[in-house]
Protein backbone atom coordinates (compact mmCIF):
# COMPACT_ATOMS: atom_id res chain seq x y z
CA UNK A 1 0.00 0.00 0.00
CA UNK A 2 2.87 2.40 0.54
CA UNK A 3 4.32 1.56 -2.27
CA UNK A 4 1.70 2.14 -4.36
CA UNK A 5 0.67 5.71 -2.18
CA UNK A 6 4.27 7.20 -3.09
CA UNK A 7 3.64 6.26 -6.74
CA UNK A 8 0.35 7.98 -6.81
CA UNK A 9 1.79 10.91 -4.97
CA UNK A 10 4.76 11.67 -7.07
CA UNK A 11 2.18 11.24 -10.28
CA UNK A 12 -0.43 13.85 -8.89
CA UNK A 13 2.98 16.08 -7.87
CA UNK A 14 3.79 15.73 -11.33
CA UNK A 15 0.30 16.11 -12.81
CA UNK A 16 -0.13 19.45 -11.00
CA UNK A 17 2.98 21.22 -11.94
CA UNK A 18 3.19 20.03 -15.70
CA UNK A 19 -0.97 21.44 -15.92
CA UNK A 20 0.65 25.36 -14.54
CA UNK A 21 0.20 28.03 -17.15
CA UNK A 22 3.65 28.08 -19.29
CA UNK A 23 5.19 31.88 -18.46
CA UNK A 24 7.59 31.47 -21.35
CA UNK A 25 5.29 31.59 -23.87
CA UNK A 26 6.57 34.50 -25.78
CA UNK A 27 10.24 33.80 -25.19
CA UNK A 28 12.56 32.54 -27.55
CA UNK A 29 15.42 30.48 -27.24
CA UNK A 30 17.31 33.91 -27.82
CA UNK A 31 16.04 34.96 -24.62
CA UNK A 32 17.29 32.33 -22.51
CA UNK A 33 20.77 33.02 -23.50
CA UNK A 34 21.20 36.46 -22.22
CA UNK A 35 24.69 36.91 -24.49
CA UNK A 36 23.11 35.24 -27.16
CA UNK A 37 20.27 37.91 -27.34
CA UNK A 38 21.99 41.28 -27.02
CA UNK A 39 24.36 39.73 -29.64
CA UNK A 40 21.53 39.15 -31.75
CA UNK A 41 19.82 42.55 -31.16
CA UNK A 42 22.70 44.19 -32.52
CA UNK A 43 21.79 44.91 -36.42
CA UNK A 44 24.67 42.37 -37.07
CA UNK A 45 24.04 42.19 -41.16
CA UNK A 46 26.09 44.20 -43.42
CA UNK A 47 25.44 44.20 -47.37
CA UNK A 48 28.27 43.07 -49.09
CA UNK A 49 29.91 45.76 -51.54
CA UNK A 50 28.98 45.95 -54.82
CA UNK A 51 28.10 49.03 -57.38
CA UNK A 52 25.37 50.89 -55.53
CA UNK A 53 26.85 50.48 -51.95
CA UNK A 54 30.16 52.01 -51.02
CA UNK A 55 31.18 51.94 -54.53
CA UNK A 56 35.20 53.48 -54.17
CA UNK A 57 36.02 50.40 -53.00
CA UNK A 58 34.61 48.08 -55.30
CA UNK A 59 34.81 49.81 -58.13
CA UNK A 60 38.82 50.87 -57.65
CA UNK A 61 39.38 46.79 -57.39
CA UNK A 62 36.82 46.35 -60.59
CA UNK A 63 38.28 49.06 -62.73
CA UNK A 64 42.42 48.49 -61.67
CA UNK A 65 41.85 45.47 -62.86
CA UNK A 66 40.08 45.76 -65.83
CA UNK A 67 42.54 48.11 -66.80
CA UNK A 68 45.48 45.60 -66.02
CA UNK A 69 43.17 42.95 -68.39
CA UNK A 70 42.60 44.91 -70.88
CA UNK A 71 45.79 46.71 -71.73
CA UNK A 72 47.43 43.90 -73.76
CA UNK A 73 50.69 44.44 -71.74
CA UNK A 74 50.36 40.86 -70.61
CA UNK A 75 49.59 38.85 -73.89
CA UNK A 76 51.11 35.70 -74.64
CA UNK A 77 51.17 34.59 -78.10
CA UNK A 78 53.63 31.85 -77.88
CA UNK A 79 51.92 28.74 -77.23
CA UNK A 80 54.23 25.76 -75.51
CA UNK A 81 52.92 22.64 -77.55
CA UNK A 82 55.53 20.38 -76.75
CA UNK A 83 55.81 17.25 -74.61
CA UNK A 84 54.63 17.97 -70.92
CA UNK A 85 57.55 17.29 -68.49
CA UNK A 86 56.44 15.25 -65.26
CA UNK A 87 57.36 17.44 -61.42
CA UNK A 88 60.69 17.57 -60.82
CA UNK A 89 61.50 17.70 -57.25
CA UNK A 90 64.64 17.45 -56.74
CA UNK A 91 64.47 21.45 -56.82
CA UNK A 92 62.09 22.46 -54.84
CA UNK A 93 61.20 20.75 -51.24
CA UNK A 94 57.43 21.66 -51.33
CA UNK A 95 57.48 19.88 -54.78
CA UNK A 96 58.60 17.01 -53.06
CA UNK A 97 56.13 17.81 -50.09
CA UNK A 98 52.99 18.25 -52.04
CA UNK A 99 53.82 15.99 -54.88
CA UNK A 100 50.72 14.24 -55.07
CA UNK A 101 48.75 17.48 -55.44
CA UNK A 102 50.82 19.44 -57.67
CA UNK A 103 50.85 15.91 -59.77
CA UNK A 104 47.29 15.68 -59.80
CA UNK A 105 46.90 19.35 -61.15
CA UNK A 106 49.70 18.92 -63.59
CA UNK A 107 47.35 16.60 -65.46
CA UNK A 108 45.49 20.09 -66.60
CA UNK A 109 47.99 20.79 -69.05
CA UNK A 110 49.07 24.22 -70.18
CA UNK A 111 46.52 26.98 -68.25
CA UNK A 112 48.57 30.02 -67.27
CA UNK A 113 51.23 31.96 -69.49
CA UNK A 114 51.66 30.27 -72.76
CA UNK A 115 54.08 26.87 -70.65
CA UNK A 116 53.04 26.87 -67.31
CA UNK A 117 50.51 24.58 -65.13
CA UNK A 118 48.90 26.25 -62.18
CA UNK A 119 48.40 24.18 -59.23
CA UNK A 120 46.20 25.48 -56.31
CA UNK A 121 46.60 24.02 -53.09
CA UNK A 122 44.77 24.69 -50.43
CA UNK A 123 46.57 25.89 -46.95
CA UNK A 124 43.51 26.49 -44.41
CA UNK A 125 40.37 27.76 -44.37
CA UNK A 126 40.60 31.09 -46.69
CA UNK A 127 43.74 30.38 -48.30
CA UNK A 128 45.20 28.91 -51.07
CA UNK A 129 48.63 28.48 -52.57
CA UNK A 130 49.12 28.50 -56.22
CA UNK A 131 52.13 26.84 -57.59
CA UNK A 132 53.75 27.83 -61.18
CA UNK A 133 54.76 24.50 -62.73
CA UNK A 134 57.15 25.10 -66.11
CA UNK A 135 56.27 22.41 -68.24
CA UNK A 136 59.36 21.94 -70.48
CA UNK A 137 61.14 21.48 -66.99
CA UNK A 138 58.78 19.91 -64.83
CA UNK A 139 60.51 22.49 -61.86
CA UNK A 140 58.13 24.40 -59.48
CA UNK A 141 59.09 28.10 -60.29
CA UNK A 142 57.23 30.47 -57.84
CA UNK A 143 54.04 30.39 -56.11
CA UNK A 144 51.54 32.91 -54.47
CA UNK A 145 49.06 32.61 -51.96
CA UNK A 146 45.59 33.66 -52.43
CA UNK A 147 42.48 33.75 -50.03
CA UNK A 148 39.32 33.74 -52.15
CA UNK A 149 41.25 32.41 -55.43
CA UNK A 150 42.88 33.32 -58.25
CA UNK A 151 42.26 34.38 -62.10
CA UNK A 152 44.31 33.71 -65.12
CA UNK A 153 44.70 32.38 -68.16
CA UNK A 154 46.75 30.46 -71.06
CA UNK A 155 47.15 33.00 -73.07
CA UNK A 156 48.41 35.56 -70.33
CA UNK A 157 51.00 36.84 -68.02
CA UNK A 158 48.80 37.93 -65.49
CA UNK A 159 47.59 36.52 -62.61
CA UNK A 160 44.82 38.13 -59.95
CA UNK A 161 44.51 37.33 -56.66
CA UNK A 162 41.32 37.41 -54.83
CA UNK A 163 39.51 38.96 -58.20
CA UNK A 164 36.86 41.57 -57.51
CA UNK A 165 33.30 39.89 -56.40
CA UNK A 166 30.34 42.34 -55.25
CA UNK A 167 29.62 39.10 -52.82
CA UNK A 168 32.94 39.68 -50.49
CA UNK A 169 32.07 42.47 -47.98
CA UNK A 170 36.05 43.82 -48.54
CA UNK A 171 35.83 45.80 -44.64
CA UNK A 172 35.47 42.49 -43.35
CA UNK A 173 37.64 40.64 -45.29
CA UNK A 174 41.17 42.17 -45.36
CA UNK A 175 42.84 39.25 -46.70
CA UNK A 176 40.07 39.60 -49.70
CA UNK A 177 41.97 42.77 -51.41
CA UNK A 178 42.51 41.91 -55.01
CA UNK A 179 45.77 42.34 -56.26
CA UNK A 180 47.70 41.98 -59.71
CA UNK A 181 50.89 40.10 -60.63
CA UNK A 182 52.86 39.86 -63.44
CA UNK A 183 54.96 36.33 -64.15
CA UNK A 184 58.51 37.21 -65.55
CA UNK A 185 61.41 35.46 -65.67
CA UNK A 186 60.05 32.16 -63.33
CA UNK A 187 58.97 34.92 -61.07
CA UNK A 188 55.59 36.93 -59.87
CA UNK A 189 55.84 40.50 -59.08
CA UNK A 190 53.25 43.44 -58.19
CA UNK A 191 51.51 45.03 -61.37
CA UNK A 192 52.20 48.49 -61.67
CA UNK A 193 49.67 50.58 -62.13
CA UNK A 194 48.44 51.42 -65.91
CA UNK A 195 48.42 54.62 -64.78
Amino acid sequence: MKKNLLKHTLLLAFAATACQPNTDEGKTIASTHPELEKQLARDSVKTPISSNENPDLYDQYRITLQEYESSGNYAVTDMYSGRLSPLDEADNAEAHTYKTALNEGLKEGVNFAGKYTVVTIGCGTGCQTHYVVDRETGRVLDKVQSSIGAKYSPDSRLFIINPPDSAINYNECQDCAPRAYVFEDGKFREAAPNR
